[in-house]
């Protein structure tokens, strides 16, 4: 009866940590996968006819110049929307572009841009109609409760941007929210110690923090003239990356 009972709480709770395997099944098994690989050689293929060079070009490693802090949202694939080729963009994306001295992920990811590749520019965009910045403001409309799911405590300090911008009870809108949050993780960015040590590294030459919002509804992205760069540097001027 013992041994009856755990095989239906295995099968109750959906799996066995004890049990998982990695099966051996091929993903070509699965026929939306199979066109992905499909895609994907007819891509490559392409690429190498139009230019024979490169992927060995790029095999060896990579120099982007700019960091893009985006959200994961399938519409802002941010080479494709910017016009870029692979290897010209480092990237992090998360639910909303956020950002947290806790978050060890994006924290990561910095210091590689900035150390490894000198990047001069970090760019933080959000977009219109966001998901993540629509789940926040639907929160901050609720009363104040403890976040019990990882989705809720990932939007709560968004939640709580959301209600300082109530005016006589009404929320923001979406839009105000989407912007807000962009000149929020700037600030953030701007005051996190992967930021402050490579200014003191770089001086002048160090990174600059921008922030924009991707409009959705037309392809184009709009500058929320925020940029922060370290102290004493001149606004505009074209930086020039040392990578050695």
């Amino acid at each position: 009866m013992e041994k009856k009972a755990e095989n239906q709480h295995t099968l109750s709770s959906g799996y066995n940590q004890t049990d998982i395997k990695i099966s051996g099944q091929s993903s070509l098994a699965y026929p939306e996968m199979r066109e992905l690989f499909e895609r994907n050689d007819k891509w490559a293929e392409g690429v190498r006819k139009r230019d024979p060079g490169f992927f060995p070009k790029h095999y060896p490693g990579q120099r982007p110049e700019i960091l893009w802090i985006g959200c994961s949202d399938a519409r802002v694939p941010e080479t494709t929307i910017m016009g870029c080729q692979p290897g010209d963009i480092f990237v992090h994306r998360n639910i909303a572009n956020l950002y947290s001295p806790q978050d060890d992920s994006l924290n990561a990811v910095m210091m590689i841009a900035l150390q490894n590749f000198k990047v001069k520019h970090i760019v933080v965009t959000g977009h219109t109609n966001c998901v993540g910045c629509q789940t926040a403001l639907n929160v901050s409309l609720l009363p104040t409760s403890r976040a019990t799911t990882p989705l809720q405590r990932y939007v709560e300090p968004l939640a709580t941007l959301s209600r300082t911008l109530f005016v006589d009870k009404r929320p923001p809108s979406l839009d105000l929210l989407v912007e807000e949050n962009v000149l929020q993780q700037v600030k953030n960015l701007a005051e996190c110690d992967v930021i402050k040590n490579d200014w003191k590294r770089r001086g002048t030459d160090g990174v600059r923090v921008h922030g924009w919002v991707y409009h959705l509804e037309d392809g184009t992205i709009r500058d929320l003239n925020c940029s922060i760069g370290p102290p004493g540097h001149t606004p505009g001027q074209r930086m020039v990356n040392n990578y050695f």
